[in-house]
């Protein structure tokens, strides 16, 4: 009952974000701007799972941002702030996006959110909607167990399904080359991946 009245009141879309920078977010943040940096300048850009569109401003002004939920209340704090910005009521199972249309695709904090096959559907759409040369860049938290923090933060988190790193690797190496994968700890151990199409896919 506590936990599901927690996870209600940590929806709205400023607790939300609130909550995430309490966890470490900014920490995350600065590395996820290294990885995107070289990327920055790409034409269109679709953010799976992006929530209220914090990293949104990481882009060029003239990059097209599409920020992806199936959380309509967070869609909505996204618009609030970004009234040009283009929100996308939609599942990364089922990307309502045409294929091979999209240079970038970002997710970050999404995976443990999935089950293992939709984990497996979500790596098969993000493969499918980037265009030739087109790049995946995919940051979580890792599961490690013996981080005590890392567990209780665990213990509260809506998703259930936290994976170790040698898991997640293999989920993105079934559909794309990975490039670099960058592990580090705040509270979270993390990681953050960039990963390409493969040759002759």
């Amino acid at each position: 009952m506590i936990r599901s009245l927690l996870h209600q009141f940590v929806a709205r879309p400023w607790v939300y974000d609130t909550a995430q920078t309490l966890v470490g977010a900014k920490q995350v943040r600065a590395r996820l701007a290294t990885r995107i940096i070289p990327l920055r300048a790409a034409r269109r850009v679709l953010d799976i799972g992006g929530g209220t569109g914090s990293v949104g401003d990481l882009w060029s002004d003239s990059s097209r941002y599409i920020c992806l939920d199936i959380d309509p209340q967070k869609l909505r704090g996204f618009a609030s702030k970004n009234p040009t910005g283009i929100a996308l009521l939609g599942d990364a199972t089922r990307i309502p996006v045409a294929t091979a249309t999209v240079d970038v695709v970002l997710c970050t904090n999404v995976t443990h959110h999935l089950t293992d096959e939709a984990l497996r559907r979500m790596m098969a759409e993000c493969a499918r909607v980037l265009a030739p040369g087109g790049k995946l860049i995919l940051s979580d938290a890792i599961w490690a167990p013996r981080r005590r923090v890392g567990r209780l933060i665990w213990h509260y988190d809506r998703g259930s399904f936290p994976r170790t790193a040698e898991t997640l690797r293999s989920a993105v190496s079934t559909e794309l080359k990975i490039e670099t994968w960058d592990q580090f700890a705040i509270w979270h151990e993390y990681f953050i991946c960039v990963a390409g199409i493969k040759t002759g896919a």
